[in-house]
């Protein structure tokens, strides 16, 4: 609730030819013309009101075609409440629009966040997998049917994209990665790249970052650990790297000691099995926390939160809060000093 204190009877007036059909000067000159002796400040007032949040251009225009108006309604009302005079209620919706993006992975994490990009507005999406359907994955691979078990997700999830969102360009890349450069070709032409590959575990999300950084294309990048999920932003040239985030615990003890316990459960060498523990809710709310992430970053309308942070959610008590914070670092082989010379010509 929003009280205006209005002693005079000057505030109400003006509201009443705020009405989206005059510019502020028009609005100035009807003003006065009705009180002809009044002092009040008009485009003083319609600025701190325009600060306030509470205004917004009535006769900003928008390349979105009408279709778009209507399938992204309630979108663009989401969106009016950060609106002012400067910045239409449309120009998010628009930048989504705008943004290639390259989905990799299309498992628990990757099926959400592909429905979930494409019903925030994006019309231009690839995917990555290399992998099949199976049982075992419907509990959280909400892409998937019984129906397509033994089918390849690429081909299967191209179908059931293309039908949710029609007027979207979809793509799909059926490769298994084994090394940075085999995603060159695949990064150079996006906006936004979204890591939701998780295999070979330890080397894969490396190098993302690798072609990521080279390419200077943003990436999210995030899983389900257990009880929590988690979640990080990499901005290249403005946060610093995993590689950066790697060196910066290089000499604490306890993270190195995980990491190196990580590493060998995942590369096979202590007898224990692959990671059996993926719960659909949490992974529900993965998808959540990285598309919004998207959004700020794509919209600015608020500020990331997860650049260059690691924000986990525990399922404990659904808390969210930041777990880690790294900064660029100079001596970084793939961001940093180091690495500007090294590709220089």
């Amino acid at each position: 609730m929003l009280e205006i204190e209005d002693p005079d009877r000057e505030v109400r007036p003006l509201l009443a030819l705020l009405d989206g059909s005059r510019t502020v000067a028009e609005v100035d000159r009807a003003f006065h013309e009705q009180l002809p002796d009044s002092g009040f400040d008009v485009p003083e007032a319609i600025t701190q009101l325009d600060e306030a949040g509470l205004l917004e251009d009535a006769a900003a225009t928008t390349t979105l075609t009408r279709y778009d108006l209507e399938r992204f309604k309630r979108n663009i009302g989401f969106f009016e409440t950060y609106a002012d005079l400067s910045t239409a209620k449309y120009a998010a919706q628009e930048q989504i629009r705008d943004c290639r993006v390259l989905l990799l992975g299309l498992g628990g994490v990757g099926s959400y966040v592909s429905l979930s990009l494409l019903g925030a507005g994006v019309q231009d999406l690839r995917v990555l997998d290399f992998d099949k359907v199976e049982l075992s994955n419907l509990n959280r691979q909400i892409l998937y049917s019984e129906a397509v078990i033994g089918e390849r997700k690429v081909e299967a999830a191209l179908g059931r994209l293309q039908e949710y969102y029609p007027g979207a360009r979809i793509e799909g890349v059926e490769r298994k990665l084994s090394a940075p450069a085999d995603l060159d070709d695949i990064v150079a032409d996006r906006d936004f790249v979204f890591c939701a590959v998780d295999r070979p575990k330890m080397h894969v999300i490396r190098w993302v970052n690798d072609a990521c950084v080279r390419a200077g294309v943003p990436f999210i990048g995030g899983g389900v650990e257990l009880q929590r999920s988690i979640i990080y932003l990499i901005q290249p040239g403005v946060t610093g790297c995993l590689e950066c985030w790697r060196l910066s615990n290089a000499d604490d003890e306890t993270t190195r000691s995980l990491r190196a316990q990580m590493e060998e459960r995942h590369e096979g060498n202590t007898g224990v099995g692959p990671d059996l523990a993926a719960f659909g809710p949490l992974v529900s709310v993965l998808n959540s926390l990285m598309v919004t992430e998207f959004v700020r970053h794509v919209t600015r309308i608020v500020e990331p939160i997860a650049a260059g942070r690691l924000m986990e959610t525990r399922f404990e008590d659904m808390s969210t809060h930041q777990a880690e914070q790294w900064e660029r670092r100079p001596d970084c082989p793939v961001c940093g000093d180091r690495a500007a010379l090294v590709s220089a010509p």
